[in-house]
């Protein structure tokens, strides 16, 4: 079985009986899950790999009636291969310029699930900041809400740490035009700029479409802006006719693709 059709029916195959502990399936998958060679190879995407662990660890699909007792290590395995499949992540940005990564991190990221999945959208933008540090040259992860700070994040930091570290600012409303406007005011040489939020935008004075403009007319002039929503509200914050700003409503594993495709464009 293709390493990403077992990843997807772990849960299933342990309801009927076939992955248990101490079973020959179990200790297969176990070793597939460890095998870098395959990880490579199958190409999954970190993220994909991390929604299959919550999914497994919690005993339940997100969809239908389907339960099972999990095996503990099956769950730590797909955590090792979580941070084992950052090498299959290529960067958006291969040369020097920089990507700055600004999350969102006020309260209400941590109280939904991002639709469709287990993940809350303070958990999801946690694991692109650590797969986004751990694969771009030139990367700098800020916190912002309304006031913006930098986030000490290393890609030798678990996931656990960096969501804790998230969790702990004390800020309140959300203004998705700071990143713009810090890079301007500190000079900084910027290719693209990545937002997570979860759409509850109203902190601030200045459009970040506008934030953007004000930023290439100063320093680049090619820099494009990618707003995810998270958990959508049906907003909007790009400039429909500006070719280099995109607005993600939502959030799956096909994202990261998604953003990747439209920074690597010319």
């Amino acid at each position: 079985m293709p390493l990403t059709a077992l990843v997807r029916n772990l849960g299933k195959m342990t309801a009927v009986g076939l992955v248990k502990p101490f079973s020959a399936a179990a200790n297969l998958v176990i070793r597939k899950l460890g095998d870098e060679a395959l990880l490579t190879r199958a190409r999954i995407h970190p993220l994909a790999v991390l929604v299959a662990q919550k999914v497994y660890a919690q005993g339940r699909g997100e969809k239908g009636g389907l339960t099972w007792q999990p095996v503990p290590k099956i769950i730590d395995a797909l955590d090792a291969a979580f941070y084992a499949t950052f090498k299959n992540v290529e960067p958006m940005c291969p040369d020097k310029s920089g990507v700055p990564l600004a999350l969102d991190v006020s309260g209400l990221m941590g109280c939904s699930n991002i639709a469709g999945s287990c993940l809350t959208a303070r958990e999801a933008s946690a694991a692109m900041a650590l797969v986004t540090a751990a694969t771009e040259r030139e990367c700098h992860i800020m916190a912002f809400a309304d006031r913006f700070m930098p986030l000490n994040i290393s890609p030798r930091m678990r996931l656990d740490g960096v969501i804790k570290a998230v969790s702990s600012l004390p800020f309140m409303g959300t203004d998705c035009a700071l990143p713009m406007i810090h890079a301007r005011e500190e000079e900084l040489t910027v290719s693209a700029f990545i937002t997570y939020t979860d759409s509850e935008t109203w902190a601030g004075n200045v459009h970040p479409a506008q934030a953007l403009r004000q930023y290439r007319d100063e320093f680049v002039g090619a820099a494009k802006a990618v707003v995810v929503g998270m958990t959508s509200n049906g907003f909007t914050l790009a400039d429909p006719n500006d070719r280099g700003m995109l607005d993600v409503a939502g959030f799956d594993t096909s994202v990261p693709a998604v953003i990747s495709d439209f920074v690597r464009t010319a």
